[in-house]
Parts: structure tokens; C-alpha cells; sequence
């Protein structure tokens, strides 16, 4: 009888002891999860909070200050023409819009994929058959010790022909620059004065050297109210 109640206490004992290696197993098991959870939502937070620039720039003379809009959501106001506005948003692919100022009709629409650590410019631009576009340029704000940095950007439609841009001593820096193109970003010298004509025409506009400074990064923007001589804006963009 001792033999049998002893073997019966075993066995319990066997049990209890594989029960508990069990529930330990699977309570490290629910822990490991819970924390990949927690991690992973971590990652997902920081990446929907990624928070990004956009410049925003009205370039149509003549037109009502503009209204722009993410998804839906006003983001700046009473944009005038000629002038620019830096705004700040998270990632994603949103629906970019303007509109006149008070106005709930959209005048350009268009889809902007903004992803983490990106920088852009969003163009408010006139057709040449009198509609509006909303034109995306990718900005590159790291700068040049010593030296100016500048791109150039056409949203001229009344432009009959390219612009061209040289400095003052005749070097080339953009031939041929066709409406809605952008020019890669180079490097001047600080208070160099600029030449800007279209081919074909003897009209030169000039950019004082004044308006480049070391260590600068900047987007020259031409629009014209002629159809041969370009008119210049100068924007900072750092």
C-alpha cells in the first residue's frame, strides 16, 4: 500500500512539475510577443510622426491669394504671387491642393508622395491654356562652404522660347531651360551677378550678384510678362 500512495505521489509530483514547466513556457512565449508588439508599434509611430518641409510658392501674377490644402485640411493661407511659405507635415502619399483664398473650388489638385527626410517645393503655375497646375520639385538644402548654391526653375508659359542664364564674365550655367524644367543645383560664386535672355532674343535681365551669399542654398524662379524678357524671384531655402 506505502509503494502504491507513493507512486501515486510521484506521478502528481510529475504532473505538477510539467504543468508548470508549461505555463512558464508559454507565459515567456505571451511576454516575447507583447514586446515585438510594443516595438513594432513604436517603429510604426516614429514613422507616422516623421514630420517634413514643404514649400509652398504662388506664381501666377494676377491671381487671388491662394488657399492650400493637404487631405482635405487647410494648411496655409492668403498665399500672394511671388511669394513663398515653408510648412511642416507627416508622411504619406496626401492630395495637395489650391485654391483661391475663401473659396471651397480647387484651382490645381494633384498627389505628392512625401516620405521621411524628403524636401519639396510645390509650384502654383499657370498653363499656357489658362488653367493651373501645381508643379513638384525635389529641394537639396545641403550646403557649399564658401560657395552659393542655386537651381533654376521656367513657369513661364508666355515665354515664346528656352531661358538661358550665364554670369556676368559669360559662363553658362543653364541653356536652354524649357517651361516647367528645373536645372540641377550648382555652385557660384558669392555676389556673382547673373544674365538671364531667352534664345533667340537680345533681352537680358540681370540678377545682382547681391542676392547670392556663402553658404546658401537657392531656387531662382522665372516668369515673365512679355513674351521675351524673363522676370526673376529669388527664394532662401536654408
Amino acid at each position: 500500500m506505502k509503494l502504491f500512495y507513493h507512486g501515486l505521489i510521484v506521478n502528481l509530483l510529475n504532473t505538477m512539475k510539467t504543468n508548470i514547466k508549461s505555463i512558464l513556457k508559454k507565459g515567456v512565449m505571451a511576454m516575447a510577443l507583447a514586446l515585438c508588439v510594443v516595438s513594432c508599434k513604436d517603429d510604426t509611430d516614429e514613422n507616422v510622426d516623421t514630420t517634413v518641409s514643404l514649400t509652398l510658392v504662388n506664381t501666377v501674377e494676377g491671381s487671388s491669394n491662394q488657399d492650400f490644402y493637404l487631405n482635405d485640411s487647410k494648411s496655409n493661407s492668403n498665399l500672394s504671387y511671388g511669394s513663398s511659405a515653408s510648412i511642416s507635415t507627416t508622411t504619406g502619399t496626401k492630395t495637395a491642393v489650391f485654391k483661391n483664398t475663401g473659396s471651397t473650388t480647387a484651382n490645381a489638385t494633384t498627389t505628392v508622395n512625401i516620405t521621411a527626410n524628403s524636401n519639396q517645393s510645390l509650384f502654383f503655375v499657370k498653363q499656357a491654356d489658362g488653367s493651373y497646375s501645381i508643379n513638384a520639385y525635389a529641394n537639396e538644402n545641403a550646403s557649399t562652404s564658401g560657395k552659393a548654391k542655386v537651381r533654376f526653375i521656367n513657369v513661364s508659359s508666355t515665354l515664346l522660347a528656352a531661358v538661358n542664364v550665364t554670369t556676368s564674365t559669360g559662363t553658362s550655367l543653364v541653356s536652354a531651360l524649357a517651361f516647367k524644367a528645373a536645372s540641377a543645383y550648382q555652385t557660384i560664386d558669392a555676389n556673382t551677378s547673373l544674365n538671364v535672355n531667352t534664345t533667340g532674343s537680345l533681352e537680358t535681365t540681370t540678377i545682382s550678384g547681391t542676392e547670392f551669399q556663402a553658404g546658401k542654398v537657392y531656387t531662382v524662379w522665372f516668369d515673365s510678362a512679355t513674351t521675351t524678357k524673363a522676370k526673376y524671384h529669388v527664394i532662401v531655402q536654408n
